[in-house]
């Protein structure tokens, strides 16, 4: 029985799984001034960790716990946020991350930040931000998408029959060689060709599954 419950929400079809959050993040609210004294805790925090520097990927996630995000922080609910910050990064389009928190705490959070943000929320501001760009929660449709994406953002379960082992959100580049790379991912695989290849290296004992992708082809002119 517990075996069945933990492979339950892993069993949905994808489209019900990014339906529910999108549809639960139109009603998350954060108030305006747990907004503004976030904003003040980040900037601060900033300041004072050089955790992220001018020129480099945020890897890792575990060292912003004094990072506030909604109602929790963003160790424990912000890796949709550093996807966005590292793709943006990679396109030479660098935003200030502090910034960043406070648009998703304003639209995109889930149950006040407690189940992250929204996958489509991440998909709707690098539609307005960046150049073009797609998304699917269609299994046929992600190696077409990563295979004509500069970067692109991944949502996938660590664990297919375990949902326990939570969803996690990623950045990733690829070299001249079409190589993938991950970032903020806790596997170290740097080997990675393919969406398969993906989830292998980065679930648990690579049972990954992708829940749900966003590319991005080219920067705005």
């Amino acid at each position: 029985m517990i075996r069945i419950i933990k492979e339950f929400i892993p069993g949905l079809p994808n489209c019900l799984v990014v339906g529910a959050l999108r549809f639960f993040s139109l009603f998350s609210f954060i108030s305006k001034k747990r907004q503004t004294r976030n904003a003040d805790a980040n900037r601060m925090f900033l300041e004072k960790s050089g955790c992220v520097t001018e020129d480099g990927f945020i890897e890792n996630q575990h060292a912003m716990k004094e990072m506030p995000f909604g109602r929790t922080d963003m160790a424990y609910a912000g890796c949709e946020i550093i996807a966005v910050y590292n793709a943006l990064l990679s396109l030479g389009c660098k935003r200030d991350l502090p910034e960043l928190i406070n648009i998703f705490e304003k639209r995109g959070s889930v149950f006040g930040g407690r189940f992250g943000t929204s996958p489509y929320a991440l998909y709707r501001y690098l539609k307005k931000t960046v150049g073009s760009v797609s998304f699917s929660f269609r299994r046929k449709d992600f190696e077409r998408i990563a295979a004509e994406s500069r970067v692109f953002i991944i949502t996938y379960y660590n664990d297919a029959r375990d949902i326990m082992q939570q969803i996690h959100t990623v950045c990733v580049t690829k070299d001249p060689e079409d190589g993938m790379h991950p970032h903020n991912a806790c596997s170290n695989n740097k080997d990675i060709h393919s969406v398969e290849g993906l989830e292998k290296g980065l679930g648990v004992q690579g049972r990954g599954k992708i829940i749900f992708m966003t590319g991005i082809k080219q920067n705005k002119e």
